[in-house]
């Protein structure tokens, strides 16, 4: 009689033997596999490769006279393979009723078949059947996609190889992770509590938007989870409690814009959106969500339009010039009395989500700053500025009238210019058209902006040795940008004056409104 399993190892040992391959038998039928392999070690005695282990794997051998391409294999058979350190395999050996092999096929023990083991064991653990994995079986399949092109030693070896990769200790570790990890992809617990009374309920909706620290709750169980499928008992149970949720991600990142109509551009900012996961639970009117930007906290129900905003341009709060500026005009736009402001929610991964929003009447009034940062961003482009210039709301309050000055001088004509000057000394002639030259400065948050002016025209005596200029033309002859910690040394401002001095002195009689002799850096000239 025909005793399949023997032949099936026997023709197993037989290839090993062919490729140097050692395959130690197992002397127990209840470890889950048949042969322990170990493999030469490589020939390269490199410093890079002498330290790596030689390759080993569990196979369990099945042999059959069929070629239905599955077999039944018990849990605990199994369960004992794909928790194995090492690469496991089965070769199935098909002898279709001959003394040869026909064909064979090698199924590698891999991630896939890892998690659809694990699952199975675990379902069976945590429900009511009887959970006897040695007489319970789960069948494996294998197909031609599994099938060695020859059946001998060689090509055995090569689809072992294939599988194992190039470092041993790699693969281990890639196993190792995924029996961890597996089964938790959509969690590791589910927890139950209940809330008591509405207004527990909306500090639920707040904590799970990071609006509110905690919440008090009624009770409160937690059970593990993997698969999806709950354990038997609960890892926690208490009757009462407070639920606290730290260190909340947002739900997705993108813009939201504001629009004082439907067809205007808006006002657009970068932000992170909240979306409370109790808002599928509640009826719409306590529906909550939350858009968080850099200055600004939304919270909204798109259901009933209802919103509420909260900004902040205090200490510590800094951003890009023509950022700040939006943000001025944001709190000007929804300052507005029975005006509704049209807001666009646009997030990755997410539909796009319109709603009105109702604006309240505030008493406040940022004309001056808002005044002030228009020049500003006027003054960065006539400067073409490409550095990040950035800037507070105390920096605006502060130098409001100079940014507006130096955007009025930088765009006004040349008879809104009034110049009166007296001389000190001998050597001035007033006969002469008159070049003036001044040194302008004003911060802009991070910088200074400067520029040396020359304006020119005829020159009338007021009294004694003082002149009023009667302005012909305004010449800016160097513009100067530089980062508030940053120093131009007062050598280099007295070189470009003296390099300007010469283009006018031909021409002109030239009077210099700037001290040469003070050793103040600009940040400090205005």
């Amino acid at each position: 009689m025909r005793d399949l399993g023997l032949m099936g190892e026997s023709t197993f040992s037989l290839w090993c033997a062919e490729v140097g391959l050692i395959p130690n038998g197992s002397q127990i039928d209840r470890t889950g596999w048949d042969f322990f392999v170990e493999f030469p070690f490589d020939s390269d005695l490199s410093p890079q490769k002498i330290h790596k282990p030689a390759f080993e794997c569990k196979v369990q051998v099945k042999a059959t006279d069929k070629n239905c391409r599955k077999l039944p294999i018990t849990l605990s058979n199994l369960r004992r393979l794909i928790t194995a350190q090492m690469p496991a395999f089965f070769v199935f050996i098909e002898f279709d009723k001959k003394e040869v092999a026909q064909r064979t096929y090698v199924v590698h023990v891999d991630n896939e078949l890892i998690s659809k083991v694990l699952k199975r064991l675990h379902k069976i653990e945590h429900s009511e059947e009887d959970n006897a994995f040695n007489k319970r079986t789960m069948t494996i399949h294998y197909d031609n996609s599994n099938l060695l092109e020859m059946s001998n030693g060689n090509s055995l070896k090569n689809c072992f190889l294939g599988y194992i990769g190039d470092d041993t200790s790699e693969y281990i570790a890639n196993k190792k992770s995924h029996l961890e990890s597996t089964g938790y992809e959509d969690g590791f617990a589910q927890i139950t509590f209940t809330t008591e009374g509405e207004e527990n309920l909306k500090s639920l909706i707040d904590v799970s938007l990071g609006i509110k620290d905690e919440v008090e709750i009624a009770k409160f169980r937690g059970v593990d989870t993997r698969f999806g499928i709950l354990t038997s008992n609960p890892s926690f149970d208490s009757d009462g409690g407070k639920l606290a949720m730290p260190n909340l991600k947002p739900t997705a990142e993108g813009k939201i814009k504001f629009k004082e109509d439907r067809l205007s551009a808006g006002l657009s900012f970068e932000s992170k959106f909240y979306n409370s996961p109790f808002n599928q639970m509640v009826p719409d009117e306590l529906k909550k969500m939350r858009v968080e930007g850099e200055f600004f906290d939304l919270k909204f129900n798109p259901f009933t339009g209802a919103a509420s905003y909260s900004f902040s341009f205090g200490e510590g709060i800094r951003m890009e010039v023509k950022k700040f500026r939006n943000a001025v005009k944001l709190l000007n736009l929804i300052s507005k009395s029975e005006k509704k402001v049209f807001v666009e929610l646009l997030f990755d991964g997410l539909p796009k989500l319109e709603f009105g929003a109702g604006c309240n009447d505030l008493e406040f009034d940022f004309s001056r700053e808002l005044k002030a940062l228009d020049s500003a961003v006027k003054i960065m482009s006539d400067f073409e500025v490409t550095d990040l210039v950035d800037i507070s709301f105390d920096e605006v309050s502060r130098y409001e009238t100079q940014i507006c000055q130096m955007e009025d001088m930088l765009a006004s004509s040349p008879n809104l210019f009034k110049v009166e000057f007296g001389v000190n000394g001998d050597g001035y002639d007033p006969s002469k058209e008159t070049a003036c030259i001044f040194l302008v400065t004003t911060p802009i948050g991070s910088h200074i902006f400067g520029v040396i002016l020359v304006i020119t025209g005829s020159v009338e005596e007021i009294e004694g040795d003082r002149y009023r200029l009667i302005t012909k033309d305004v010449v800016i002859e160097q513009r100067i940008v530089s980062e508030k910690d940053e120093t131009i040394s007062n050598e280099d401002l007295v070189s470009a004056i003296e390099s300007i001095e010469k283009q006018y002195d031909n021409d002109f009689s030239v009077v210099t409104m700037f001290d040469k002799s003070a050793s103040k850096a600009i940040k400090s000239v205005s």
